[in-house]
């Protein structure tokens, strides 16, 4: 990764931008702070309006685009045109769903709190308004939030002093809400209504359209509206979806291309900005340097583009992940802990590899990879064109589930024992669920462990010693001595080794801890043992392996005991059952345990992240569309081809302002 610094004339600084994000290969270098102007704000507003008119338009693809090579870009003041026009179009149709809306959020409220009321004085209910009046009579609904009732028990005290005797409250409690009817002489409705408010106690009031019927009409009235509100929403909708389809391509178009507007927006804001000229500082792999050279040129004025030397670039470089595509769904795993620096290893072809194999370990079932690897192929397919996250995920599983196959095999299990009973299943190597297995078991995990770390360890010795690195050269060189130190005195206890070499293992252990607490100074005497017990820890930690596995084969054996055990269908449902836990289980405990034994035990012996991604201008915006996928509209006031810049001497600009 280099940095260079692009210089050229003022008003050529979008169009260099513009030719940056076309070949999506440089990343700006952020200046200083800079607050947003109004044009940016005015830029996002934009843009988040032109995206609401697409999602009330809902089309079946709503991906933004941009114009096709030869086709003049639109500037801001003719997408804002587009897009009030769109607005105006729909303003009517739109407010007329905002309004259905309104009702089906209220409506139900309304309704509930009078139907709770209409038992409770069933004569009352069915006089109308003008009914009432004829008695001298007013009627008010409320609702009370009063869970213990000591709020209507004061409402009743409150009007007992205020009318006396010459008022009604009923009221019908449902959880902590209390509906009320009161009853009152009209003549004192304004002080009942001063007293209401004083308290703060909500009155329901009807809906436009349902005032002066009866309470019982109107509850029915409710019912019904209620009933024909979803069909009614509906058409409204759609009627917003006919309005807008039209529209639809012009729509994606101006996503597109505020989004890309946007981003050059911000960017020029790194930029160093003279009287008649710009600075402009990009990260590019140094692969790329001649594309970018290409991208901004041919502007009419030259910009000129220079490499800066390592000792006066600006920033710290950012991290560009080159891994093959079998191998990039486990990058977001990686970057889940932290991004790799740019001067650090990437680790994540190692995961790619290690995950699905630890992960296989631990599922160890022929029936469950197949099914793993199903539902993996399935989430791919079904949601994976829309969301990068499912495909990725729908890849992880495919993988784990193949490694599970295949020490389904080599345990001889599927779906637990179901395969030794009813198809005389061999196990290729052992049977985790026999008598004699945990001793392999336990073995086979530790190896793996040993492995793994001194992997990380072997790591982390070659990274120290490329970055001249002297404290962790030691350190890691220590930690690897030590531990084969112990390993060989292992060797001599079991008597895998002669007893010659218990000297020399000592030596070893006694060699390495000493350089490990040489790093540490003076708290060495102390630091370095500790660091070698949390090594060992790490290598003990993949017993994990081997008891995750173990309880997802008993319980596979349970579930197929009790099914044995019980009568035809019942015994079935039992196997269904605990078998679709099992697989449940065994799609997300291995996994975590998985990412634990990389993120805790491997990385931690040689991976320092901190890095971010590499991300250059243009990275986020859609392909600009092509000739395949169809002209842009004929009614777009933008549909004008390209005209060739004109020809001018070359001239080199003037320095920028600093």
């Amino acid at each position: 990764m280099t940095q260079l610094e692009l210089l050229g004339h003022r008003d050529r600084l979008d169009q260099v931008l513009a030719g940056l994000q076309t070949v999506r290969t440089a990343e700006v270098v952020p200046g200083g702070p800079a607050a947003a102007d109004d044009e940016n704000r005015g830029t996002a507003e934009l843009l988040a309006r032109a995206t609401r008119l697409l999602e009330l338009a809902d089309p079946p693809d709503r991906t933004p685009t941009l114009p096709p090579p030869g086709v003049r870009e639109p500037d801001r003041a003719e997408l804002a045109q587009q897009v009030q026009l769109e607005e105006i179009r729909t303003t009517g149709l739109q407010a007329a769903v905002d309004r259905l809306r309104a009702e089906v959020d209220g409506l139900p409220r309304t309704w509930a709190s009078l139907s709770a009321l209409l038992p409770l004085v069933p004569e009352l209910a069915e006089l109308t308004d003008a009914e009432l009046a004829a008695l001298r009579l007013a009627t008010l609904a409320l609702v009370l939030d009063d869970p213990d009732g000591t709020v209507t028990d004061e409402l009743r005290g409150q009007l007992r002093t205020a009318l006396g005797g010459s008022q009604l409250l009923v009221s019908a409690a449902d959880g902590g809400t209390v509906s009320c009817l009161l009853v009152v002489p009209a003549a004192a409705v304004a002080e009942v209504e001063e007293l209401l408010g004083r308290d703060r106690i909500t009155r329901i009031d009807l809906p436009e359209g349902y005032a002066g019927q009866s309470l019982a009409s109107t509850v029915d009235a409710l019912g019904a509206r209620l009933a024909a509100l979803p069909q009614e929403l509906a058409r409204a909708e759609a009627a917003v979806r006919d309005a807008l389809s039209p529209a639809v391509p012009e729509l994606r178009l101006a996503c597109g291309v505020l989004a890309a507007q946007a981003e050059r927006s911000a960017a020029a804001r790194a930029a160093d900005l003279g009287s008649r000229t710009f600075a402009l500082r990009v990260w590019t792999p140094r692969s790329r340097v001649g594309v970018v050279r290409d991208a901004v040129g041919g502007l009419g004025t030259p910009v000129v583009v220079t490499e800066v030397a390592a000792r006066h670039r600006l920033g710290t470089p950012p991290t560009l992940l080159r891994n093959l595509p079998l191998f990039r769904p486990f990058e977001r795993l990686v970057g889940f802990l932290s991004w790799p620096g740019h001067t650090g290893p990437d680790p994540t072809g190692l995961m790619a590899v290690a995950l699905p194999l630890l992960f296989g370990m631990m599922v160890g079932d022929v029936g469950y990879g197949v099914l793993l690897v199903a539902i993996g192929w399935e989430v791919r397919r079904r949601w994976g064109g829309r969301h990068d996250v499912a495909a990725d995920l729908g890849r992880v599983l495919v993988a784990g589930g193949c490694w599970a196959t295949v020490f389904g095999l080599l345990y001889g299990e599927l779906f637990g024992d179901f395969g030794r009973y009813a198809l005389d299943m061999p196990a290729l190597w052992f049977y985790r669920g026999g008598p004699d297995a945990l001793t392999p078991l336990l073995l086979f995990v530790l190896g793996v462990g040993v492995a793994h770390v001194v992997l990380g360890l072997l790591l982390g010795l070659w990274h120290a010693v490329s970055q001249r690195h002297t404290g962790h050269v030691l350190e890691r060189a220590g930690t690897l001595l030590a531990l084969t130190g112990l390993f060989a005195l292992a060797g001599v206890v079991v008597s895998a080794l002669p007893g010659g070499a218990l000297p020399f293992a000592a030596a070893a252990v006694v060699v390495g801890v000493v350089l490990i607490s040489v790093v540490h100074g003076a708290l060495g005497v102390l630091l370095g043992p500790l660091e070698l017990i949390g090594t060992i820890g790490h290598v003990l930690s993949y017993l994990r392996l081997a008891a995750v596995g173990l309880a997802s084969v008993y319980l596979a054996i349970v579930a197929n005991e009790l099914a044995r055990q019980a009568p035809l269908v019942l015994g079935l449902l039992i196997a269904v059952f605990f078998h679709t836990l099992n697989l449940a289980l065994a799609g997300f405990s291995p996994m975590i345990q998985a990412l634990r034994l990389h993120y805790v035990e491997f990385f931690s012996t040689f991976y320092d992240g901190g890095g971010r991604l590499f991300a250059p201008l243009g990275a986020g915006l859609p392909e600009p569309a092509t000739a395949a996928a169809g002209p842009l509209p004929d009614t777009a006031p933008w549909h004008t081809p390209t005209p060739e810049p004109a020809r001018q001497p070359p001239r080199l600009p003037e320095p920028a302002g600093r």
